[in-house]
């Protein structure tokens, strides 16, 4: 029975892999096989998602409207592959590129030991689901009520389902596409994590063809994919203490401390983080963006796509030539024709420009180093790039990126943060103790042809001005979530990092030691970092009881899909994240990152639960429809139990908690 209710989504799967394999067929014939096919797939997803939405601004997200993706991805994935049955071929790449199993060797490796971490992200039992990563509990608790939003509480067009009644401005992209598998019939915990885990892999494969591009051979990509899932700073060498103390097994068995970071936050202070004083900023990679957060391994993948599909020609491309390029577009603009370069930088333009509903930090990085490459390497086809990048870009960005003018000066954005998390220390010396050798090595295979050619050398570099953004500018009101650029610029500039490593371990068996030596040092803050999460030692977090799913079940039953809720701010929310439904206010930690200014809200939900006449009103004032009172609110609040059962219906009750309608 679970297989019937679950076959539209898996249709629908198999119609955006189909489609993605059709739009591989026909891509750019200088593009090798596997580059074709992470572009195609990367495009199939972006293509179903953005038509399900707009086709679900009419008629919701319904079974119907998904296996109507799911036959338009089949029909036009089959038709693209009947009309390119003529091109299949795998385009000739240099014989220093490896064994031929070896790219596909590593892509196997990377898809397997993501499967398995994603797959520990949520564990389905029969008494609750549990969560094995703390961010993942709390972070895909609100891509939860995102999703939800839209198939339960047909929230489209989108208002901010955990602070309802304003405009949403966060990326929805990425949850509309669980939304539409959990509308085809997956559960909350599926929806979430195989899409995550896909374009996950998507990405990091991506980056071992990007550098394999760039560099001519796998081994830098590969190197760049563990730097990028768990690069780390010096915290690992607090690890020796640890074990001198504890005993080596032990130490591993019972990870003393997150390596990869100091916590100043809490009240005490989380004791297994390393000490504030020590300001390690750089947190490991995997738990802190790969797993959790959604929108950006979507946008990495974005990013990736984009970067295949315009290196190619880059790489062709005479320096500086910028006269020949104004005198080719003057002469030729009005008999221009769609060449296939041309289309590949509109394809790319249009990837950018829907950045915005998907990842906005993606959109300033590919940003920065488009504008460079294309001042490096001048083409027609960069002015349809920027055209069409812009067209999508602009409009999204004016109604998403000023955020809350209301919010308090400290909160709002984009400001000088000159440092970013440096704080006292000397920046190149904060940046030494949060990266290791990475920044003496990204400079060395930069600045010297050890390692890279000097076309190579021209398309990494430009993301160096990326970090330099991230140290100069606050681009959220958490000054942390600059981190969101800096991810990308270690992403690529790993690639150079790693093709460094690779000659100095072909060079001798002393330089294959050092090599070995330098790598284990730069990912062995992650490495132990993430060892906390694994068995034998990782932990289980309760992301929600049975009695909540059983509660939420009955909420969408016998409510309506737009009625507003007042509960607790606990970040995991049954109403939001599992009903689907609106609530006053969610979790404050979310709401000013994004620069809303709640304060008002917050003080109001705390007279709304103490009870007496101004509850009324306020009720009323914000439009609300049901109260909740359960284990968070009785905590929190400590409600007036009496004045809401002689004020109010009690409409479900469980044994933790009770539901009144306010009408």
């Amino acid at each position: 029975m679970s297989l019937l209710l679950d076959l539209p989504g898996l249709a629908l799967v198999a119609g955006g892999l189909a489609f993605g394999l059709g739009l591989a067929a026909g891509g750019p014939p200088w593009l090798t096989a596997g580059e074709r096919v992470v572009i195609g797939f990367v495009l199939a997803v972006v293509a179903l998602t953005m038509a399900g939405y707009v086709a679900a601004l009419a008629v919701g997200v319904t079974v119907g409207l998904v296996l109507l993706l799911a036959l338009a991805g089949l029909a036009a994935g089959g038709w693209l592959l009947w009309r390119h049955r003529g091109r299949y071929y795998r385009p000739a790449f240099p014989r220093r590129s490896g064994a031929p199993f070896a790219l596909a060797s590593a892509v196997a490796a990377v898809a397997l030991a993501m499967e398995y971490l994603f797959a520990r992200a949520v564990e389905v039992t029969p008494d609750a689901w549990l969560a094995h990563y703390n961010a993942t509990w709390s972070d895909w608790a609100f891509h939860a009520s995102y999703a939800t939003a839209f198939v339960y509480g047909h929230n489209l067009p989108p208002q901010n389902p955990i602070f309802a009644g304003t405009p949403f401005r966060y990326p929805f992209a990425p949850d509309f596409a669980s939304a539409l598998l959990v509308g085809g019939g997956w559960s909350i915990p599926a929806a979430l994590t195989w899409p995550s885990w896909a374009m996950t892999v998507l990405a990091l494969s991506g980056l071992i063809l990007w550098a394999r591009r760039v560099t001519g051979g796998i081994g830098a990509g590969v190197v760049a994919v563990t730097l990028t899932l768990v690069g780390g700073g010096v915290g690992f060498l607090f690890f020796f203490g640890d074990a001198a103390r504890l005993g080596l097994f032990n130490a591993l068995l019972h990870i003393a401390h997150t390596y990869d970071r100091s916590c100043s936050y809490g009240s005490p202070p989380d004791p297994s983080c390393l000490d504030p004083t020590l300001n390690i900023q750089w947190y490991n990679p995997i738990l802190s963006y790969y797993l959790p957060q959604r929108s950006f391994v979507f946008g990495a993948a974005i990013v990736i796509a984009v970067l295949l599909l315009l290196t190619p020609p880059l790489m062709a491309t005479p320096l500086l030539r910028w006269r020949e390029t104004l005198t080719t577009i003057r002469s030729s603009w009005r008999r221009w024709t769609l060449k296939s370069e041309a289309v590949a930088f509109l394809v790319a333009g249009g990837l950018t420009g829907l950045l915005p509903l998907f990842h906005v930090h993606s959109l300033l990085v590919l940003g920065i180093v488009t504008a460079c490459w294309a001042l490096l390497f001048p083409r027609p086809a960069w002015f349809g790039f920027f055209a069409v990048a812009l067209l999508l870009a602009v409009p999204r960005l004016l109604m998403a990126v000023p955020g809350d003018p209301g919010a308090p000066l400290e909160h709002q954005y984009p400001r000088w943060l000159i440092g970013w998390m440096s704080g006292t220390d000397f920046p190149p010396w904060f940046w030494v103790k949060n990266t290791g050798l990475f920044w003496p090595l990204l400079l060395l295979a930069l600045l010297s042809p050890l390692a890279l050619r000097g076309r190579a050398r021209l398309l990494i570099a430009p993301f160096s001005l990326v970090f330099l953004a991230a140290n100069l500018v606050k681009f959220q009101p958490w000054d942390w979530d600059n981190s969101k650029l800096l991810v990308f610029w270690y992403m690529a500039s790993a690639v150079a990092v790693g093709a460094l490593l690779v000659r100095l371990a072909r060079a001798q068996l002393l330089g294959g030691v050092l090599a070995g030596a330098i790598w284990l040092s730069l990912v062995a803050s992650g490495v132990f970092s993430l060892m906390q999460f694994l068995p034998p030692q990782g932990p289980a977090y309760t992301w929600f009881t049975s009695e909540e799913l059983q509660l939420a079940a009955e909420v969408r039953r016998q409510t309506s899909p737009h009625a507003v809720f007042v509960t607790g701010q606990e970040p995991t929310n049954p109403i939001a994240d599992l009903a689907g439904r609106p609530v006053l206010m969610s979790y404050p930690g979310w709401l000013w990152s994004y620069g809303i200014n709640y304060a008002q809200r917050e003080a109001d939900i705390a007279r709304i639960y103490h009870g007496g006449p101004e509850a009324i009103g306020l009720l009323r004032q914000y439009h609300a429809d049901y109260i909740v009172i359960g284990p968070t609110e009785r905590t929190v609040f400590q409600p007036n139990v009496d004045y809401f059962n002689t004020q109010f219906r009690l409409v479900l009750r469980t044994p933790n908690y009770d539901i009144y309608a306010v009408h």
